[in-house]
């Protein structure tokens, strides 16, 4: 089996390329939700999982995936494996941009060398990590293109998958990174769970 090949970008920046063992790039946004949906089972009733989208392109300015929208409509709003906490698309009390915002400000001072939203290519947060760490696109081109980056305390790594792809990866540990693919928390006894927020 060949594995990813990981490739050093400027300072403290690494991508992720997709070795045999990797989802295929292929795989339809339906075809990896019920993939997903296989592995990890929705909540009967997705607490957050209702809102307009047209209602959230107003508010923040942009379309986000729509493997992301899928798996929101399919989740909601919860945690991974009690370690992959979704930042809520639709809270009632701020938009997703001004809750992005308050973690891109944190991330900023770590000088991980990426570029943060609204910038072209800059990385947009959708999850955080019961250990602060942070996951989510690098906004470069059309939103369908969007790559999964993991924000670390100390580097940021790109994979060139989705949303939805990211976290089959982690539940099948397939990433082809052993920083993922090894003792993460979705391979913890009970670690293929979803919790919706109370």
């Amino acid at each position: 089996m060949e594995l990813a090949t990981s490739r050093r970008s400027p300072a403290g920046r690494r991508r992720v390329t997709a070795g045999a063992g990797m989802l295929p790039a292929v795989l339809s946004s339906i075809g990896s939700l019920y993939r997903l949906v296989d592995l990890i089972p929705p909540p009967d009733s997705p607490l957050g999982a209702d809102g307009d989208w047209k209602r959230f392109v107003s508010s923040n300015g942009f379309w986000p995936p729509e493997d992301y929208r899928m798996m929101i409509r399919e989740y909601g709003a919860g945690t991974f494996a009690g370690w992959l906490t979704l930042i809520e698309p639709f809270s009632h009390s701020k938009t997703f941009t001004e809750l992005v915002e308050t973690e891109l400000r944190a991330l900023r001072g770590r000088g991980q060398g990426w570029p943060t939203w609204p910038s072209p290519g800059g990385f947009l947060p959708w999850a955080k990590t019961t250990g602060g760490d942070h996951v989510g696109w690098r906004t470069e081109g059309r939103p369908e293109a969007w790559t999964v980056v993991y924000w670390g305390a100390s580097i940021a790594t790109e994979l060139q998958v989705g949303t939805v792809g990211f976290l089959i990866g982690l539940a099948e540990r397939s990433l082809g990174d052993p920083t993922f693919d090894q003792g993460n928390p979705f391979s913890a006894p009970n670690g293929m769970r979803f919790e919706s927020l109370r």
